[in-house]
């Protein structure tokens, strides 16, 4: 399997160099007569993308059939969706930080505003959520 900068270049129009580990490229997010999109191979084999036209990393990379993820180089041993479920975790444990302060904030007698109440069963059904998500079968 080739390294994420290798798969994306591969998919890319007009590709040059641009300098050490550099690239431009036709972006394949808009109509791109001329290369737009610079491509750089980051410390660890990361591909890094911009497109100086405006369009987000997320669109450039479904446009050519791939995922954000794709563009990080795989590690053995780890789950494919291991940054993930780091993100679900860091989510899980925001959801519980604001059920932490509003908890507090009942505990000293303040009454919540409704907006403030709101939020917290919010973040209660988002712990629901993203427990469930985070229970879900590790694919390899």
């Amino acid at each position: 399997m080739s390294n994420p900068v290798e798969r994306l270049l591969g998919r890319l129009e007009k590709v040059r160099p641009n300098g050490p580990h550099r690239w431009m490229a036709c972006c394949p997010a808009h109509k791109d007569g001329s290369p737009s999109l610079s491509i750089k191979e980051a410390e660890g084999g990361r591909a890094l993308i911009h497109c100086f036209a405006g369009c987000n990393a997320g669109d450039v990379v479904a446009a050519v059939g791939l995922t954000l993820a794709d563009l990080f180089p795989r590690q053995p041993g780890r789950p494919r969706n291991h940054w993930r479920n780091e993100r679900l975790r860091a989510a899980l444990r925001h959801e519980q930080d604001v059920l932490t302060v509003a908890l507090a904030d009942l505990d000293a007698g303040r009454t919540p505003s409704p907006e403030d109440a709101q939020r917290a069963f919010a973040a209660r059904r988002r712990i629901d959520k993203l427990q469930e998500r985070l229970s879900e079968p590790q694919r390899l």
